[in-house]
């Protein structure tokens, strides 16, 4: 009696090759290292995918298009920065989306390192421009919340700084064992752009997580 075909395995075999590229990468990774880590044979493989390369892409691209969606989604929440909890929503959808890079960090290590030398090295550039045009979309949203915004900062500007901080963290997501504080620079971003430095205290106080205290000033006689 011929076995019944499992059902998840296609999955199991996505997972293995997640953890294969994030920590080799595609281009010393071995088909028969995603098998073992799988527990099953190179034909199985096949069935699902062409290549190494094809199961790569496949992956990658599907955890592209799910920052993508969760980024369309926030978009859609924050479509109203006239709302008096609008930066509020916004500090919300700032932790949400630093969550599923946390909970994504394999494929994320994946994108951000796993093709380097290859021809899908330009995922990086696809998740770094995704959180740009999403970082851009909020910048317009404040500034028509906020009009003093247009003469006091380049909304390309402050799109390009809010994607760095993001980045930088994203990378060390992916070296570190915590969650990184990043939520709170990106709130204390968000409340600089709103109103200036008497909201960063605030925000930060109804934060979830801790913040490291500030330094005193140079010349401070505080110990």
């Amino acid at each position: 009696m011929a076995r019944a075909a499992n059902p998840n395995l296609k999955q199991q075999l996505a997972d293995a090759a997640t953890e294969i590229f994030a920590t080799h990468g595609l281009a010393a990774a071995r088909v028969s290292d995603i098998t073992d880590r799988a527990g099953t044979s190179k034909g199985a493989f096949y069935l699902h995918f062409e290549s190494k390369e094809a199961a790569y892409l496949e992956i990658a691209r599907t955890f592209l298009d799910r920052l993508l969606s969760l980024l369309g989604c926030q978009g859609d929440v924050l479509c109203d920065p006239a709302a008096p909890d609008h930066l509020e929503r916004e500090v919300a959808a700032d932790r949400e989306f630093m969550d599923f890079l946390w909970q994504h960090r394999r494929p994320l290590a994946m994108v951000l390192d796993g093709a380097v030398g290859t021809p899908y090295a330009s995922m990086q550039d696809e998740f770094i421009d995704s959180v740009l045009r999403h970082m851009r979309s909020s910048i317009h949203l404040h500034q028509r919340t906020y009009p003093h915004l247009v003469n006091i900062i380049d909304p390309e500007l402050a799109a390009t700084m809010a994607t760095g901080i993001v980045f930088m963290y994203a990378r060390r997501i992916i070296r570190e064992h915590r969650p990184p504080f990043a939520v709170e620079h990106l709130i204390a971003f968000r409340a600089l752009l709103a109103s200036g430095n008497s909201l960063v205290g605030e925000l930060a106080a109804s934060s979830a997580t801790s913040v490291v205290p500030a330094h005193p000033a140079v010349g401070s006689s505080t110990p």
